[in-house]
């Protein structure tokens, strides 16, 4: 055996523990060199890859400074063009729903009737017909007086984490109405396969 194998031999058999060297702070060179540096704080031992990878995505650009809201592609689709088409829901429950969807915060909506129709230009007391037929359709549920939720299986406002938590929540009062999960008869006419 020659030396240099005894050494490696040797080097294996009693490993002295080194202390961790100190992780240098990355500058603010945007990334670019980012994996140079890494592979430099691993020492002067071999490395055999390191490679960055940045994803930078540029924001929505949505009509409007609200933000946007995840929509049900089915519901859209599906549901609701037939529902229009069939008058399963009229107009105006249409176009309170779309509002509401619109307002949410984290699928929580915090809205007078006289705000909701000065912004659709109808008169106040057609909003409570339609939104109590919403609620009849588990698209919304009201909570107490100009305070709802909206289905986040419909719509949603936020991450998925935040939109499970909010289901988890949902479901957690064991509604009569089978609220979140369940939307009125008329609204599922079309095989369960396809509700998912």
């Amino acid at each position: 055996m020659d030396s240099a194998a005894e050494g490696l031999r040797a080097g294996r058999a009693s490993p002295r523990p080194q202390p961790p060297k100190p992780v240098r702070p990355v500058e603010t060179d945007g990334g670019t060199d980012l994996a140079r540096r890494i592979a430099e704080q691993f020492g002067k031992g071999p490395v055999h890859e390191v490679k960055t990878v940045v994803y930078r995505r540029p924001p929505h650009d949505m009509l409007g400074e609200a933000g946007y809201s995840l929509v049900s592609n089915y519901f859209l689709r599906r549901v609701l063009p037939y529902c229009l088409m069939h008058n399963i829901i009229s107009k105006l429950q249409a176009a309170v729903l779309s509002n509401m969807i619109g307002r949410q915060k984290k699928g929580k909506i915090e809205a007078t009737h006289a705000e909701i129709a000065a912004e659709l230009g109808v008169k106040r007391t057609s909003i409570g017909h339609a939104l109590d037929a919403l609620c009849e359709k588990n698209l919304i549920r009201k909570v107490k007086r100009s305070s709802y939720q909206l289905n986040p299986r419909v719509a949603y406002n936020g991450n998925g984490q935040e939109q499970h938590d909010f289901l988890a929540e949902l479901r957690a009062l064991v509604l009569d109405s089978k609220f979140p999960d369940e939307l009125a008869p008329e609204l599922t006419l079309f095989s369960r396969t396809e509700l998912g």
